[in-house]
């Protein structure tokens, strides 16, 4: 609806239209993004306390979900709605991001050790919260924080509070922290295409 070339539009109506979805209204954005880095946290130590206890496949998966939620919080940062999977990774490229982020996300993919993995994630996070500033948007420095005495990282506790404590509208201060979008929601393709099946789930 927002992308595309347009050839004929008589009377603007598709164009009202694609100017009014072309992004969130601000509040919106802002708290769709706190719900990235509030999932992000949820699971962020998990990835190393399983590989830690010798669960390596599991560590690698909590890994790939870690990576999908960073690359939609960049496209959230980049203020472009994210393309379905088959193109994610090629239009992430395309953002604009800082060269590092990319190189971090594939890094976490890549390493056979936790530890690196841990590394690369954070890199790719904090070079995402320094990116959420320029943008206009609350951040925290660090992004990524010791879990408590462990070798692990989580979120750094203030950063999800900033971004909230922006927010004016009330009705979007009243929605719940961490629910998020409907695509953070799901990944499910037969809700996310049907309207009707949304609303329903909602």
């Amino acid at each position: 609806m927002t992308a595309g070339a347009v050839f004929e539009d008589d009377g603007g109506e598709l164009t009202a239209r694609r100017a009014a979805l072309e992004w969130y209204p601000d509040d919106v954005w802002r708290y769709v993004v706190a719900c990235d880095w509030r999932r992000l946290d949820q699971e962020l130590p998990l990835m190393a306390r399983a590989a830690d206890r010798g669960d390596e496949l599991g560590s690698r998966v909590i890994a790939a979900r870690l990576v999908d939620i960073a690359m939609h919080l960049g496209f959230m940062l980049s203020r472009r709605w994210p393309p379905y999977a088959k193109w994610r990774g090629t239009m992430l490229g395309r953002l604009g991001l800082p060269a590092g982020v990319g190189l971090h996300l594939d890094g976490v993919l890549r390493e056979g050790d936790w530890r690196v993995r841990n590394e690369h994630l954070a890199g790719a996070l904090e070079e995402l919260a320094v990116l959420q500033g320029r943008a206009g948007l609350p951040s925290a420095s660090p992004a990524c924080v010791p879990f408590w005495d462990r070798p692990y990282l989580h979120i750094n506790p203030s950063l999800v509070p900033h971004i909230t404590a922006s927010l004016t509208d009330p009705a979007v201060a009243s929605l719940p922290m961490g629910l998020g979008s409907i695509e953070q929601i799901s990944d499910n393709v037969d809700l996310l295409m049907d309207a009707r099946r949304r609303r329903d789930r909602l």
